[in-house]
């Protein structure tokens, strides 16, 4: 004999009041089946939406009752079941119309007449599944469960077993194959209809199971079985094939919505298999509840979390060393029914926290001036305090006890995202580690929890991308290209969140919008606002999420603060803000160490090249920087090597416009400001006090030529100086020398400008848009270390970004 219990979503219509039928004829015959069933989904809910309406003298309450009324009936027409199946359902709501009419008259209700109400829609779906089968040819016996499981003093939860283990043996040798019962209800010493709790008909299932020696319960629901987390949070979130009875009552305590946690306590007295399995997709495998789990599983077996939960906590100075404060307020607590969830109390004895409902929290606050109102008075204990809006997570596994650094791994993930632990607590037997945090945060915890320790997960990287221009568009374009080999071999997932320019913006949300984010952008973007895009960024509060700055605004450098404090991680090709005073490139990087994020801006210099790493990794072993000198332009080196294969020094610098090469704004390049920010990052990196002001600069072109405000007059007063420009060429030739724009520091002094270099010189001979960058340390002294290769253009300069990105998902 088995028990199926059959939830809302089962039995909400007649399409799947015919899959249950379907389910229960796989066996039928073949071993005796007990069948449970909750109300039609939704049911429930609505009958107590009636009574609290009536209460409050609302006639709304009629249409309800019509609307549930007319659910029924359609039903019932829908399966074809006799005219007695009708009769049934009419004679039951002209019942509740009465009792309704005097709740609506009284504008009160008892609790024995409010039970009566709320377990209607048990025994109304139970008659219907019961004529149902027996429509189709089985054999089905009804039985009302009110007559076997009875309560103690009319509590509903408190059952009385040994009357109900005594009325199910009348049962146990029935002669039947197919026995449905309501769920939900029982009764009293008195008869009087009691009720199981929400959700009790689980409850049902297993109090039968148990009673009638059942081999095992099988609970029928809309999932396929008890879930790694729940997946209207976390979308990776996979079922668990198999799992202890203590792992599923952990999880079911702390809100795992598949079963009603009492639901466990029968099976696991009686060692009774449970299964979970999914109505809608019987083939599934599901979820089994045995004494004894599969031996190769992951150390968490799964996540929990309940929202709606406050931290109450009593305090004062009057509580150290004192005994009986905290069996004191335990039982002012009990006395007045409220539930705690966790308790936590510091060492030094001056605290204690416990985690209760919020809707407990104003009786709790009052429970507890009555009790130490002395105390509190004297100063001894302060007013109760209380911390609202959290939620408790609870991490279940039976081995972790066993496994060493869970709680590390759990602390560290969260710290990186920026979540604050608010209180926590573990078992002694350590298989749940249980903590609070802000709901806000919930979504967020879940995810790097999962992400963390389920190996099948893989780890989602959030991207709002600020500048989609040419370098821009080829990050996403590197995205899109390796987005299946990040997901296969490094278990990342970089998802597009966020896209904006100067004109506009938008946000995909859970779209990938790779192939599309141009169009998407352009057809359905809304106007653009930074301070909107943050916003929007904090408030969507996901996990691994990183700002991309692909442009070279100074506005956008201003936010850096505000988005690190957001716990938001930056990847900037942007100088601008590393380039900046040398207070804000300071307050900047602590903003990023207080919020345990990451500041990364390898592409300032070199665009691809590991320049900035080069350098942390120096001097992170013991290293010292003494002297740089770095031809770090390749828009400049460009333009002088074009110059030197024959070019105009103005059609030089056209073509390096053309190609990308440029800022957006050429007179950066050539008048040696990129340079000189490049030498100011290099050397603050270096660990050097270096502000702009320090630097000794001279342009590369001619003061005069700086002066445009556009770039059309800029190549003017180029071609105007091209005698200026071509007195460098006979200078070259007549030398054998060539001119390269140098950054250099030495000695704590730094310039940027042109210098001469002859054949032997390892800036002498670089092509194209190379980068060279030359560091002489304490270890690379005599032979200093060199770093050569493309320094410009959209490709590389969106490779380094590129590297910055996966960085970050490496170190978070």
């Amino acid at each position: 004999m088995k028990v199926l219990k059959f939830g809302g979503s089962s039995v909400s219509n007649a399409e799947n009041c015919n899959r249950v039928k379907e389910i229960i004829k796989k066996n039928y015959k073949s071993c005796k089946q007990v069948v449970v069933v909750s109300a039609f989904g939704g049911v429930t809910d609505e009958l107590e939406r009636c009574i609290s309406i009536a209460i409050d003298r609302n006639k709304e309450y009629e249409k309800g009752l019509q609307a549930l009324k007319n659910r029924h009936l359609k039903v019932s027409k829908e399966l074809d079941l006799p005219e007695s199946a009708e009769s049934l359902i009419l004679k039951k709501f002209s019942e509740l119309e009465e009792v309704l009419k005097g709740v609506y008259l009284l504008e009160d209700i008892s609790e024995k007449v409010k039970n009566m109400v709320m377990g209607s829609g048990e025994l109304l779906s139970s008659a219907i599944i019961s004529e149902f089968f027996k429509k189709s040819g089985m054999n089905a016996v009804y039985f009302d469960s009110r007559e076997f499981i009875k309560t103690q003093n009319g509590k509903g939860v408190y059952l009385n077993s040994q009357q109900t283990l005594k009325n199910l043996n009348n049962i146990k040798e029935a002669d039947f194959e197919l026995a449905v019962f309501p769920g939900f209800i029982a009764s009293g010493q008195k008869g009087e209809t009691t009720l199981l709790g929400r959700g009790g008909s689980d409850y049902t299932a297993s109090i039968l199971a148990a009673g009638l020696n059942c081999s095992e319960l099988e609970i029928w629901t809309d999932v396929s079985g008890m879930y790694s987390a729940d997946p209207r949070l976390v979308s990776q979130a996979e079922p668990i094939r198999r799992m202890s009875f203590q792992e599923a009552m952990e999880l079911s305590h702390f809100g795992a919505k598949v079963i009603y946690p009492p639901t466990l306590i029968p099976v696991v007295q009686n060692q009774i298999n449970v299964r979970i399995k999914n109505t809608f997709l019987p083939d599934d495998e599901g979820t089994l509840i045995s004494k004894t789990p599969e031996e190769k599983r992951s150390v968490v077996r799964g996540l929990s979390s309940v929202n709606d939960i406050n931290l109450f906590t009593l305090s004062g100075s009057g509580m150290v060393g004192i005994s009986g404060f905290a069996s004191r307020f335990f039982t002012c607590l009990a006395k007045n029914k409220i539930n705690v969830v966790l308790i936590t109390q510091a060492s030094s004895e001056h605290s204690i926290s416990v985690g209760i409902q919020k809707d407990d929290t104003e009786m709790a606050v009052e429970a507890v001036w009555e009790e130490f109102e002395m105390e509190i008075k004297m100063k001894l204990v302060n007013d109760p305090g209380v911390e609202e809006n959290l939620s408790i997570v609870a991490i279940v596994g039976e081995d972790m006890g066993f496994t060493p650094g869970i709680s590390g791994k759990v602390f560290s993930v969260l710290g990186r995202n920026g979540v604050n632990i608010r209180a926590m607590a573990q078992g002694g037997n350590e298989m749940n580690l249980t903590f609070m945090v802000p709901t806000y945060d919930i979504k967020k915890v879940l995810n790097v929890i999962h992400e963390e320790f389920f190996e099948t997960t893989y780890k989602k990287v959030n991207l709002y991308i600020a500048g989609v221009g040419n370098v821009g568009s080829k990050l996403l374009e590197f995205v899109k290209n390796q987005y299946d080999f990040l997901m296969e071999e490094k278990g990342l997932q970089l998802i597009v969140r966020g896209i904006t320019n100067s004109r506009k913006m938008y946000f995909a949300g859970d779209e990938n919008i790779l192939s599309c984010w141009e169009e998407k952008l352009n057809k359905e973007g809304e106007k653009a606002n930074l301070q909107k895009f943050v916003q929007k960024m904090e408030q969507a509060n996901l996990r691994n999420s990183v700002f991309v700055d692909i442009t070279a605004s100074d506005y956008v450098s201003k936010i850096y603060q505000q988005v690190l404090s957001s716990t938001v991680s930056i990847v900037a090709c942007n100088k601008i803000a590393a380039s900046s005073g040398f207070d804000n490139y300071m307050k900047i990087k602590a903003a990023a160490k207080k919020h345990n994020v990451e500041f990364m801006f390898e592409s300032n210099v070199g665009a691809g090249l590991p320049v900035i790493s080069t350098i942390n990794s120096l001097i992170d072993t013991g290293d010292k920087i003494v002297g740089i000198d770095a031809v770090v332009s390749g828009s400049l080196n460009f333009i002088m090597n074009e110059f030197n294969n024959g070019c105009s020094f103005v059609d030089a610098v056209k073509m390096a416009m053309e190609q990308g090469f440029t800022e957006p704004d050429p007179k950066i390049d050539l008048s040696g400001m990129d340079v000189l920010r490049k030498l100011l990052i290099l050397s603050r990196e270096a660990g050097y006090k270096l502000e702009e002001g320090d630097v000794e600069h001279e342009p590369m072109i001619p003061k005069s030529c700086l002066k445009g405000s556009s770039a059309e007059e800029l190549l003017k007063d180029l071609e105007e100086n091209n005698d200026y420009f071509e007195q460098w060429r006979k200078v070259m030739e007549e030398k054998n020398i060539r001119y390269r724009y140098i950054a250099s520091f030495k000695n704590g002094k730094a310039s940027v400008g042109m210098k001469e270099v002859s054949p032997d010189h390892p800036f002498y001979d670089i092509h194209g848009k190379d980068n060279v960058i030359s560091l002489n340390t304490t270890w690379y002294n005599d032979q200093p270390l060199i770093i050569k290769g493309a320094g410009a253009g959209a490709e590389v300069t969106a490779c380094g970004i590129f590297g910055d990105i996966i960085k970050i998902t490496s170190n978070s």
